[in-house]
């Protein structure tokens, strides 16, 4: 293969990463949170890199004999070059104390091997067929990816216990939500998590998705996909809720000078909030991808809301029938979720099913092309509200599937006239600090 057309490497830094892991305990330590098996280039490198990891995980002696030791009751010595291989390995290296530094040599060798497959892989997508849109999120997802690794190391449920039950000591990673009834139900919300919220019109989808979205930007960004309000009527309801300003008045322009004053002593703080809204009509999933992955990349992403469901448009020549559609697009939703690590709030249209019955309560077969939206959620709630005058009202949260937990109704009370809902029974102050 011509020099020009070999994959970026450093097998100089590889075998020196290798030799200062037989020659010091810590470096190993210190090069396995730099790299992984897959971030070598020459495959006998990485089979010894895991050989190590593997001894060192059994509190076994690591040196040049005992790893030839293990490779040999492998099966693998003679697939590594022989003890010769390993013994040459370990004298060649320069200094064990560097072994960080060579290992930073062999991850940048690694991003750039990805970085030109990344490149032939979009290269041939322009020659495949298929919606342009979707093909550049494609695309970008293919570079996003190439400083993470390539692949990963296949592990068994043996090898991977110790992790897991290391994590009992701590708490579980839930984002609370505003409401410590539903807390107590589904414990917050957690990364990788597709959780649906569905209603019928007018019942407070959209100020439930509010203050969710305004809960997540505690741990980062947030990504709001508004296909029903313009950024201005979610900033307004924002507006109404921090300030316990009536949203009418907002809305209607009749503030007062006691109004003003509490924007004039809020607006400062109000910049810092990583709240991402896009009101553009007519997105499709793909947008709504491309979105949370800018918003990503301006800064790290805490969730992603999406009100609603129902308003998605399907693209251009996609003539599958609506009910493929939603599936489709509740799975990529799920897909996305896992991907980036983060909980995914999509609000969805009840068709009238519960209107046609006595208690008029809501049920998880009440969800407008429900069918793959119920499999792919991760818990579903159900929204249902008494209304008692204008101003307030009773609001049921029936949370109606919990994959992780059981299922129960969490109640509040609902402020629509503010934009927002309260824990039932909340004290005034609880009130104000929401």
């Amino acid at each position: 293969m011509n020099e020009l057309m070999t994959p970026p490497q450093d097998l100089e830094a590889e075998r020196s990463v290798l030799g200062a892991m037989m020659l010091s305990r810590d470096a190993i330590q210190d090069v396995s949170e730099i790299i992984t098996g897959a971030d070598f280039y020459r495959p006998a490198h990485e089979t010894i890199f895991r050989a190590i990891l593997d001894m060192q995980s059994r509190g076994e002696p690591i040196d040049v004999v005992t790893v030839s030791g293990s490779l040999t009751g492998a099966g693998e010595l003679a697939n590594i070059g022989g003890p010769a291989q390993l013994h040459e390995i370990a004298a060649g290296t320069p200094s064990a104390s560097n072994a960080g530094y060579y290992a930073e040599i062999v991850a940048k060798q690694a991003i750039r091997r990805r970085i030109a497959t990344a490149g032939h892989q979009i290269a041939s997508m322009a020659h495949q067929p298929g919606d342009e849109s979707e093909l550049v999120e494609l695309a970008r997802k293919a570079v996003d990816a190439t400083s993470k690794a390539a692949t990963s190391a296949v592990q068994s449920f043996g090898e991977t216990i110790d992790a897991m039950l290391g994590q009992l000591d701590e708490k579980p990673n839930y984002i609370p939500t505003p409401w410590a009834a539903l807390n107590s139900i589904i414990g917050g919300l957690r990364p990788g998590g597709l959780y649906v919220i569905g209603a019928r019109p007018s019942v407070g989808k959209s100020v439930i998705a509010l203050q969710l979205a305004k809960a997540l930007t505690a741990k980062g960004s947030v990504a709001f996909s508004s296909l029903e309000m313009s950024e201005v009527d979610v900033q307004m309801r924002a507006v109404s809720a921090d300030l316990r300003i009536e949203l009418r008045r907002l809305i209607e322009r009749d503030l007062t000078p006691g109004d003003w004053e509490k924007i004039r002593i809020r607006r400062a703080s109000w910049q810092n909030v990583p709240l991402f809204v896009d009101d553009n009509s007519g997105v499709t999933i793909t947008d709504i991808k491309r979105f949370a992955r800018s918003v990503n990349r301006r800064q790290p992403l805490a969730g992603l809301v999406v009100d609603y469901l129902q308003l998605m448009s399907q693209p251009a020549g996609d003539k599958r029938p609506r009910h493929e559609f939603v599936a489709d697009m509740s799975r990529q939703l799920k897909i996305l979720a896992m991907d980036m690590k983060i909980p995914v709030v999509a609000l969805s249209q009840l068709n009238r099913g519960s209107t046609q019955r006595d208690d008029q309560m809501p049920k998880i077969s009440d969800l407008r092309e429900s069918g793959a939206v119920e499999q792919d959620a991760d818990v579903v709630i159900l929204l249902h509200r008494e209304i008692m005058g204008e101003k307030r009202g009773d609001l049921a949260m029936l949370v109606a599937k919990n994959r992780n937990g059981s299922t129960n109704v969490a109640q509040l009370d609902f402020w629509g006239h503010y934009s927002m809902a309260l824990d039932k029974g909340a004290s005034l102050t609880q009130r104000a600090a929401a």
